[in-house]
């Protein structure tokens, strides 16, 4: 409503004493009053958009009734009250056709004046009650379409889809006329239904999902979504306003932090691990095969001042003795750091090696199987991946397991090859967790998925840890370098 400092009546009648007599009263009651003598003069007139319309039923033109249905039609006076008023059709045929031609009251003259103004004061209030209801409703529309998210309504009855804004629509792709042919299941991903229908009977007031769900656009793409849902009342209906926020890239940027946070801990793991295998190297050259070379070199020394021929004899076997073992230590630090025995012999000597020595320096028990699991046509870079896995896999084993027994099983088939390492130890509480203890098992992960497998652990009912690797069985067919 226009704000006016008093209000405006439009009265139309073509009864000059009628017309003076009304429009008398009105303004003694404080009221403006613009007076038509005609239904055409009325329709003029009503461009002034009046607080309310008194309209003579009997106008010679244009009845009142008719008037009536034109103003109601007319979206600029369609919400402006509309009091009939007639001398002659004052019969409750009369009074019903005028109300059900859009009337809001219907009274015959002669009229009091004190009910003429308790009448038209009423109808005031209402259309003030109503405008006041009409802003508030433009206002949530204009909420609704402007918000930058994408929003719907939809009948909780059949999840049918009401109206949406234009976010909505630029969002999923789907045009206004085909969101109101579906229904919310048409948009929730696979096996998402229950779930949804669950939420919304357990939540019955305004709420924000704890989870993330899936949605379908319209080109099929699936997108991650928050959803805010909260009850409303249209048109004697319930339903729910739905405020959806796409977190797609938002879980793609976790995703991405996370994994670079594990490659700058397995950078700073194999940094420490190399720094430590250093010391551990420079530890042993000296303490074994270096005692052994001072040995030697001492031995040679005396060897000069042997004189008997038996006694150089004796003295020469013992440094070939010492010159043996230095030769073999040497051999098992080379090994430790790149096994020659699967460069020349494959995998399958290389593992069948390792774990022998693993089982030795541990005393736990490793029984590998390799039947028939063809890993020897592996191409080199594919069997060297694999030897790390098992490498890294035991040496978990021995730092945190407390096992007595490992077993590791190969099995090929025509698509796959599969590898299990199963212990008897204490099992791990959290193997996902991607902290400093747990690097080993994301560097194994990443190995696996060079390999274009997965790599899963998990603690089996039966006790400790076991380790599943599945991979394509792809054969010799790769020759990319894999890092060490």
């Amino acid at each position: 409503m226009v704000e006016r400092s008093e209000q405006t009546i439009l009265y139309a009648d073509d009864t000059e004493a009628q017309l003076y007599a009304v429009s008398r009263v009105l303004r003694s009651a404080g009221f403006r009053v613009l007076e038509a003598r005609s239904g055409h003069q009325a329709l003029e007139m009503s461009t002034t958009t009046p607080d309310l319309f008194v309209l003579d039923v009997n106008l010679p033109d244009i009845n009142g009734i008719d008037l009536c249905k034109r103003f109601k039609a007319d979206e600029a006076t369609a919400r402006i009250p509309v009091l009939q008023v007639s001398a002659t059709s004052v019969s409750t045929e009369a009074r019903v056709a005028g109300l059900e031609g859009g009337a809001d009251a219907y009274l015959a003259q002669p009229i009091e004046a004190q009910e003429l103004i308790a009448t038209v004061r009423a109808l005031l209030r209402v259309r003030l009650a109503e405008e006041q209801l009409w802003k508030s409703q433009q206002q949530y529309r204009s909420f609704f379409e402007a918000n930058p998210l994408p929003c719907c309504v939809f009948d909780t009855s059949d999840l049918r889809i009401l109206t949406v804004n234009a976010s909505a629509i630029q969002h999923y792709g789907y045009s206004r006329e085909e969101f109101t042919a579906m229904t919310l299941r048409e948009l929730l991903g696979p096996g998402e239904q229950t779930a949804f229908l669950k939420a919304l009977d357990e939540n019955t007031s305004s709420t924000r999902s704890l989870r993330t769900w899936k949605n379908f656009a319209k080109n099929g793409k699936l997108i991650d979504v928050e959803m805010f849902w909260s009850p409303l009342e249209l048109n004697g209906r319930n339903v729910r306003l739905l405020i959806v926020q796409d977190i797609t890239e938002k879980l793609a940027l976790q995703v991405a932090q996370h994994q670079e946070e594990v490659r700058r801990l397995l950078l700073e793991r194999a940094l420490q691990v190399q720094e430590d295998e250093r010391r551990r190297i420079a530890r042993e050259l000296h303490d074994e095969a270096g005692q052994l070379m001072t040995s030697l070199l001492i031995g040679l020394r005396g060897l000069s001042d042997v004189r008997r021929l038996a006694d150089a004899k004796k003295r020469a076997k013992h440094l070939r003795e010492i010159t043996s073992n230095a030769i073999n230590e040497l051999g098992r630090l080379a090994r430790g750091l790149h096994s020659s025995v699967l460069e020349d012999l494959g995998i399958e000597a290389a593992l069948s090696r390792f774990v022998h020595e693993f089982s030795k320096a541990h005393g736990i028990h490793v029984d590998l199987e390799m039947t028939n699991s063809h890993v020897a046509e592996f191409s080199r870079d594919d069997q060297i991946t694999l030897y790390r896995i098992v490498q890294e896999a035991l040496t978990n084993v021995a730092r945190h397991a407390q096992a007595r027994s490992v077993r590791i099983r190969f099995h090929t088939t025509p698509s796959n090859l599969q590898m299990t390492i199963h212990d008897d130890g204490r099992g791990l509480s959290s193997p996902s967790n991607p902290s400093s203890r747990h690097l080993g098992i994301e560097g194994m992960r990443q190995r696996a998925a060079s390999l274009g497998g997965d790599l899963e652990i998990s603690s089996p009912p039966e006790g400790g840890t076991q380790l599943r690797l599945e991979m394509p069985n792809r054969g010799p067919s790769r020759e990319n370098s894999v890092a060490l």
